[in-house]
C-alpha cells in the first residue's frame, strides 16, 4: 500500500479565532491536540530486561507540557507509570535512575531514584537555572550536566537612588552581541552555558569549566544542550565548544576538548577548523567518535562521523560518501562500530558504520526511526513513526511539522485537509 500526503494549511494567529472554533471529526482542531500524548527517549537498562521512557501530554490548565518517566519489560509487557519527570538514565550498574522534574527552589531539578522495591527519590540539586544533557560518571558517583552561568561583565551607568516607594522607568536592555533573541524564548538571557558535576547523593554542584564563551557547540549561535561524554576511569570528561572570546560571531566553529575533573584544567583535541561536536567515547576508551565537517564557503554542508584517538591524534572520516547527517550515535557494545540515524528523501533509518570504515544500512522503509538507546546485549530501543496509521494521526503528525515553530498552543489555530491515496 502506498500512501501519499497532500496538506493544505491556514494558520491564524488570532486568540479569536481559537475562541471560534467548531468541533470536527475530520479536521484536526485544538480540542484533538490537547488530548494526545507522546512518547520518546526509550532507554534500556544495563541487564537489558527493562525500557524507561518518556510520556509527554498536554496540561490545558497551564498550556504546556506535562511529562512523566514510565517503565515496561523489553519484551513490552508491564508498562506502568514510574514518577513524573522526564529525561531519564540509568546509573551503570542499573540500581538508580536519574531523571528530571520541577523541585526546589524553582525550575528544573535533578533527582535520582533508587530502583529497589522502596523507590526511595532523593532531589540531588537545588538550582537556580535549569540542567541541561545530564549524565552519570561511569562510576556512578557523579552526575555531569550543562547549565547557563550569568555573565559577570556589567555596563554600569551612575545614576541617583531612586526615592522610596518611586515606580521609575525600567532600564534599558543593553544588547552586544550577535545572539540575543530566540524563537520560542525571546530575549536571550546575559549567560553562558558551562559544564557543571554534582555528587550522585546530593550536595554543591562544581563548575568545571568558566569564561566568556560556551561549552556546547552552536552551529546556529543559539542556546541549546552540552555534548559531552566521560571516559571509562570517570577522571576525564570531553565536550564541545568553542573557548574563542570572538565566538559569538564564529558561531560555527567548534571543537573537541578535554576537562579534567579533579583539576578543571581543559584540553582542546581537535586542531583542524571545523564544526565538531557530539563525542561519543568507545567502551575501551581509545577512541573517540564524533560528528562534523570542516570549515568551507559554505552555508550547508553536511556532516560526516570521525574518529580520533583519546590523545588527539590521527582523526579520520568513516562515513565515507554518505552525505547525509549522522545523528544519535551511539557505539556498538563490542566497540566495533557505531550506530546512527540518517535521513533521506522523506525518511529515517538506523544504520552502523564500522570503526576500520564504511556504511551499511540496518533498516529500510518509509518512517522515522528516532534511536533511544542501545542495550549491552544489542537490543535496541526507539521510537518508530510511519505512516501505516488512520488518518486523524497522520493529520497530527502533519500538524506537529506545521507548528514546529509555535510556541503557544492556544494562541493559534491551523485548518488542516488531508488527503490519502491509497494504491
Amino acid at each position: 500500500m502506498r500512501k501519499t500526503l497532500a496538506l493544505f494549511a491556514v494558520l491564524a494567529l488570532s486568540t479569536a479565532a481559537a475562541a471560534q472554533e467548531r468541533p470536527s471529526d475530520t479536521l484536526l482542531t485544538v480540542q484533538h491536540y490537547l488530548d494526545w500524548e507522546q512518547v520518546a527517549d526509550p532507554q534500556i537498562s544495563p541487564d537489558g530486561a527493562q525500557i524507561l521512557y518518556t510520556r509527554r501530554w498536554v496540561n490545558r490548565v497551564t498550556d504546556q507540557w506535562d511529562a512523566a518517566v514510565w517503565i515496561m519489560n523489553a519484551d513490552g509487557s508491564r508498562n506502568r507509570f514510574l514518577i513524573k519527570g522526564s529525561n531519564a538514565r540509568w546509573s551503570p550498574d542499573g540500581t538508580r535512575i536519574l531523571f528530571t522534574a520541577d523541585g526546589e527552589p524553582r525550575g528544573a531539578q535533578i533527582f535520582v531514584r533508587w530502583m529497589d522495591a522502596e523507590g526511595a527519590v532523593s532531589q540531588v540539586t537545588h538550582l537556580l537555572r535549569a540542567p541541561a544533557s545530564v549524565r552519570w560518571s561511569p562510576d556512578g558517583r557523579w552526575i555531569s550536566f550543562g547549565m547557563l552561568v550569568a555573565d559577570t561583565t556589567q555596563w554600569r551607568i551612575s545614576l541617583p537612588q531612586a526615592p522610596q516607594g518611586a515606580t521609575w522607568t525600567s532600564p534599558p536592555r543593553i544588547v552586544d552581541r550577535l545572539h540575543y533573541r530566540q524563537d520560542q524564548r525571546g530575549f536571550m538571557d546575559r549567560a553562558f552555558m558551562h559544564l557543571h558535576v554534582v555528587p550522585a547523593e546530593g550536595g554543591t554542584p562544581r563548575q568545571l569549566t568558566q569564561g566568556s564563551w560556551h561549552a556546547g557547540a552552536r552551529f546556529s549561535g543559539l542556546d541549546g544542550g552540552l555534548a559531552h561524554d566521560w571516559m571509562p576511569d570517570g577522571r576525564t570528561i570531553v565536550f564541545a565548544g568553542n573557548m574563542d572570546p570572538t565566538a559569538d560571531l564564529t558561531y560555527r566553529d567548534a571543537h573537541l576538548y578535554t576537562v579534567d575533573v579533579a583539576s578543571t584544567q581543559i584540553s582542546r583535541l581537535t586542531r583542524r577548523p571545523g564544526t565538531w561536536n557530539n563525542p561519543q567515547i568507545s567502551p575501551d576508551g581509545r577512541t573517540i567518535a564524533f560528528t562534523g565537517t570542516d570549515s568551507a564557503a559554505y552555508t550547508y554542508r553536511a556532516a560526516q562521523l570521525w574518529l580520533v584517538n583519546a590523545d588527539g591524534s590521527t582523526p579520520r572520516a568513516i562515513t565515507g560518501s554518505l552525505d547525509r547527517d549522522p545523528g544519535s550515535v551511539t557505539w556498538a557494545a563490542d566497540g566495533t562500530g557505531l550506530y546512527f540515524t540518517a535521513q533521506d528523501r522523506g525518511a529515517q533509518n538506523l544504520h552502523f558504520a564500522a570503526a576500520r570504515g564504511g556504511t551499511r544500512q540496518l533498516t529500510e522503509g518509509a518512517h522515522l526511526i528516532q534511536l533511544g538507546s542501545i542495550g549491552r546485549n544489542g537490543l535496541v530501543a526507539a521510537i518508530r513513526t510511519d505512516l501505516d496509521e488512520p488518518p486523524d494521526e497522520l493529520t497530527w503528525r502533519c500538524e506537529q511539522v506545521i507548528r514546529n515553530y509555535d510556541p503557544c498552543i492556544s494562541c493559534a489555530t491551523h485548518f488542516l485537509r488531508l488527503e490519502m491515496e491509497e494504491t
